[in-house]
């Protein structure tokens, strides 16, 4: 179980976009992947990102190794916005920081919604916030991805 979701480390499942996955790490396991955001046909260009380090080998620069891979890869496939779904705590607590938002804030996303105690995970309600990164250009008529 991990700091970060109280039901368990993430599994790459099927269907995901792209998926970087961490070597073997003597401090744990971390992973990044990304899957389609929304269904409707106009938002092919969008990901869902997610990046998962285990809480023993956070703050030494695997999540923004694991990032930088996923964001070449989906940039290669065509996509054009990275979006982050991030749990947050208005009062940060023992099991919740904001480490996540300063994180992909550092990595260029920026703060664009901000949803209400909508997650329940260690007994408390939490926020959830989402963030973006353009990472190509959004010109007429774009080439589909993949």
């Amino acid at each position: 179980m991990s700091i970060t979701d109280p039901y368990g480390t993430p599994a790459i499942m099927p269907g995901r976009t792209a998926s970087v996955v961490a070597p073997k790490l003597s401090c744990g396991n971390a992973m990044a992947y990304a899957g389609q955001f929304h269904a409707r046909e106009a938002y092919a260009w969008a990901v869902e990102t997610s990046i998962y380090v285990d809480e023993s080998c956070k703050h030494m620069g695997i999540g923004g190794k694991l990032h930088a891979a996923l964001e070449e890869a989906l940039k290669e496939q065509g996509f054009l916005n990275m979006n982050a779904c991030i749990a947050y705590a208005s009062n940060e607590d023992e099991y919740l920081t904001n480490n996540s938002v300063e994180f992909h804030a550092h990595l260029g996303y920026r703060m664009v919604g901000q949803f209400y105690q909508c997650g329940y995970k260690f007994g408390r309600w939490y926020d959830m916030v989402w963030m973006e990164k353009l990472i190509g250009e959004h010109g007429a008529n774009p080439k589909r991805p993949f």
